[in-house]
């Protein structure tokens, strides 16, 4: 698939609605917290993203695992850490929160860009752009240090991590797999070799996996193994295989302002300065790291 130079409007559609997705998904992973255990429920969400796609690659006729297997072992090793990272970070901190600083993505992806793919240098502009968003990131960051407890402050750094492991993923992605395989192959390598990774991962941390399910939970857990998982997912490795990732990055700022607003209304997380201050300056940020 040859990359476009500029994103069409097809492609920006497709962002919005997968920002909006991925801003409600934080409501839905903070929903199955409160039944399944973080990573345990990470690890299941990859479970049915895999096989829901193997399936239909099977049905396409597409081999499961033509080539770079062992860049898929590689892919898939980042992609579990990071939403184990994800997934634990909304036991200590809230939806807006997490969602600011795993969307503050971007800043990485910048700087990964600058130094391992050709022709995304970091040019003047960039720099004040990743600037205000790192301005952004400590804002959010500081508010808690003097809080008796720093459980929202580990969460918050969690959800960092997230954010670093992502962007690391993308690059490596764009190195590695794009020309090489398909977004779907690139996908499939993803959740299948996170599978192992998760589960040893809650089996590390000594996690209860299931606590008590009903329908809500359930529900949270389908919407975000298929919905999430495979559907966005795939689209989203699409547009990576298709455009350059600093143009694609410019549109997920979008995501925090929709988790913000999905926090505030179904979880009545409290909309405060702070946040909104820190939610503009890591979007202003990044809109100017890639206005270019």
């Amino acid at each position: 698939m040859p990359e476009r130079e500029a994103l069409d409007l097809k492609a920006v559609v497709l962002l919005v609605v997968l920002c909006m997705l991925w801003g409600f998904n934080g409501v839905a992973i903070k929903v199955s917290n409160l039944g399944l255990a973080p990573v345990f429920n990470a690890g299941i969400r990859s479970v049915i993203a895999a096989l829901g796609l193997g399936i239909w690659m099977k049905v396409n006729g597409m081999r499961l695992f033509p080539g770079r297997v062992t860049d898929g072992l590689v892919v898939g090793l980042l992609f579990g850490t990071e939403f184990a990272l994800l997934f634990s970070s909304l036991l200590y901190t809230t939806v807006s929160s997490a969602w600011i600083l795993l969307y503050s993505t971007p800043f990485f992806h910048a700087l990964g860009a600058h130094y391992f793919l050709k022709g995304d240098r970091i040019t003047p502009h960039k720099g004040i752009g990743l600037i205000l968003a790192f301005s952004g990131v400590v804002l959010l960051l500081a508010r808690h240090l003097n809080l008796p407890s720093l459980a929202q402050y580990l969460g918050d750094t969690l959800a960092l991590g997230a954010a670093l492991l992502w962007a690391i993923t993308t690059i490596y992605i764009k190195r590695r797999l794009v020309g090489e395989v398909s977004h779907h192959h690139t996908l499939f390598y993803q959740t299948i070799f996170s599978i192992p990774v998760l589960f040893l991962l809650s089996l590390l941390f000594q996690e209860t996996p299931v606590q008590y399910v009903d329908g809500l939970i359930l529900s949270s857990v389908l919407f975000q193994g298929i919905i999430i998982a495979f559907i966005s997912y795939l689209v989203w490795f699409y547009l990576v295989h298709a455009y350059p990732v600093s143009l694609l990055s410019a549109f997920t700022f979008l995501t925090p302002v929709f988790a913000t607003l999905c926090g505030v209304i179904f979880l009545t997380e409290s909309l405060t300065l702070t946040l909104v201050l820190s939610l503009i300056l890591v979007s202003l940020g990044i809109y100017v790291v890639n206005r270019g």
